[in-house]
């Protein structure tokens, strides 16, 4: 049971993120900025939490601050016609940066910042409450899409513009709300990361689970059901990791352990790009291949 809520623990903010990237792809943009918004979110909630000592208020700024960005994301992408990958890339790469600058600029330290805010977990467990959101989120997510006229306008627009436009859907405003939602699921992601077990904030907390978060939307089909599968599963392989850390960690180099969720990542990426080769599907970088 212990090794169940260790990956559990290790799958939710992978899971919240990926749910997020789900709306985005669906929508037709190749959100690689994840990891960015994970960092956003976590630093934002600890630094408010610190001043405030309120988890309302943490969570609604971190919020609030991943919106911005998001919006950001979209003029750059819709209005200035920038790549989409290196816009996503360069908002992941800036947060990695500016979160540290920050850290030293407040706190006068490159060292951990911690707090004593935390997130409740229900019913006396291990497990926070984002947790059990993640499992809401999904199912919404696939009533959204499965259920929707509104979630079939955020499918259409990322599958043909022509078509979208033709039928009346307003495809840049269709985007932004699909980046916008993303930009919330990454805040609580990062706020997740931050406040559920460590409570604290450190350089680059994310460590690659925003781009692995990408890889579960991929992985999954693009659906909602198959994305969460997908998060559980990195989950798993980062949990492996842990309890090998605590079993073999001394006889094993301990880069070797924890290597395992990422050559998991890897491999599950050559996967999904042979899946969606052999189902003719590809992936739009430039708003001009969107459209």
């Amino acid at each position: 049971m212990d090794f169940l809520i260790t990956c559990l623990q290790a799958a939710t903010p992978i899971w919240l993120a990926a749910l997020g990237g789900l709306f985005a792809q669906r929508a037709g943009v190749l959100h690689m900025g994840l990891e960015g918004l994970m960092l956003i979110g976590a630093f934002v909630s600890v630094t408010i939490a610190i001043a405030t000592g309120s988890l309302v208020m943490s969570m609604t700024v971190a919020i609030a601050a991943s919106l911005v960005v998001s919006v950001l994301f979209w003029l750059l992408i819709t209005k200035l016609r920038a790549n989409v990958v290196i816009v996503g890339l360069a908002i992941s790469l800036t947060a990695a940066s500016a979160t540290t600058y920050a850290l030293v600029r407040i706190f006068g330290s490159q060292a951990a910042i911690q707090t004593t805010v935390e997130l409740p977990k229900p019913f006396g467990g291990e497990l926070s409450i984002l947790t059990y959101a993640a499992v809401g989120l999904t199912a919404v997510a696939w009533f959204v899409f499965a259920r929707t006229r509104w979630g079939l306008r955020i499918s259409v627009s990322g599958r043909d513009v022509f078509a979208a436009r033709s039928a009346g859907v307003h495809v840049d405003r269709t985007r932004l709300v699909a980046l916008l939602i993303a930009g919330a699921c990454c805040a609580l992601a990062g706020t997740e990361l931050a406040l559920s077990n460590v409570q604290s904030f450190s350089q680059n907390m994310a460590a690659g689970r925003g781009y692995v978060a990408f890889i579960a939307v991929l992985l999954g089909g693009v659906t909602p059901i198959g994305t969460a599968a997908a998060a559980i599963f990195f989950g798993f392989a980062e949990g492996i990791g842990i309890e090998a850390q605590l079993t073999w960690g001394g006889q094993v180099p301990s880069q070797f352990i924890q290597m395992a969720p990422y050559v998991a990542t890897i491999v599950a990426m050559v996967v999904a790009g042979i899946g969606y080769r052999r189902r003719g599907m590809t992936i739009a970088a430039s708003p001009e291949a969107l459209e």
